[in-house]
């Protein structure tokens, strides 16, 4: 009877280890320690669901992803947790909603640049052309803090699209540039009377290689899901890390990045 006990304890045992979700990490944001190994967590790690963490700091976060569960946030459990922690998978966000039409008033401006917005390559916005006119002499402009000093960007357009293009922003007396000392931009409307103010907001430019690395965990975690799929789980990740981004400019990158597209 005794040796039938210790079976049935190791068979649930093994049972029990075997049914382990295992997780893989796509990004971490802050520190988060292993606390049977004191290791930190990095960028494609594997680990199971009940693996005991340590988040530094209660706003330590991280991406993770399971092939058949899908994408999660990794977070403490509280908000004061800081050691010892039992990890909260919040279901990531796997689609975001785009604004339909144009953006006709400073109302609508505002509501779209509120948020931080993730520029990869190009990001582009429909402007009402009556209300917001866009030429020579009626332009949309950012103010950055580059060396400490206030840079105006005046931004592009098309017909009737307002353009974030990567390369022109990223750029001050005519030489390209990493960064801006802060990711706050000002935007602005120079228009008949002058400028108007429309909104401040985080502009953030994602380390394309980074990204790619990134994008490429869930696309080997994700090898059923259509195209369509992988666009809006990318477009969710974007959004969750680095800020709102433009689906035509997350698809662009897929396809300079991946060799993937609508077929």
């Amino acid at each position: 009877m005794r040796k039938v006990c210790i079976t049935l304890i190791i068979l649930f045992c093994v049972n029990h280890l075997g049914a382990q979700e295992q997780y893989r990490v796509i990004k971490v944001h802050g520190q988060i320690q292993y606390i049977r190994t004191g290791a930190n967590m990095v960028r494609g790690d594997i680990f199971p669901e009940d693996e005991d963490l340590s988040f530094v700091t209660p706003v330590s976060r991280a991406a993770v992803i399971n092939p058949t569960k899908g994408r999660f946030i990794l977070s403490p459990d509280t908000d004061s947790q800081s050691s010892g922690a039992k990890s909260n998978f919040l279901p990531a966000m796997n689609n975001i909603s785009t604004r339909g039409g144009l953006l006709n008033s400073l109302n609508d401006l505002q509501d779209q640049f509120s948020e931080a917005i993730a520029v990869i390559h190009k990001a582009s916005w429909h402007i009402n052309p009556y209300e917001f006119p866009m030429n020579d002499h009626n332009f949309f402009y950012l103010t950055c803090m580059h060396e400490g000093k206030s840079i105006n960007k005046k931004l592009s357009f098309e017909e009737n699209s307002l353009l974030f293009i990567r390369q022109e922003i990223l750029q001050v007396d005519d030489q390209a540039i990493a960064t801006y000392d802060t990711p706050n931009a000002i935007m602005y409307y120079y228009g008949p009377d002058g400028p108007l103010y429309i909104s401040s907001f985080n502009l953030n430019f994602p380390d394309i290689n980074l990204l790619t690395e990134e994008t490429r965990i869930i696309i080997d975690e994700f090898t059923e899901s259509g195209y369509t799929q992988m666009v809006n789980e990318l477009s969710g990740y974007v959004f969750e890390f680095y800020g709102k981004p433009d689906k035509q400019d997350i698809m662009f990158f897929m396809k300079e990045q991946f060799y993937m597209e609508r077929q």
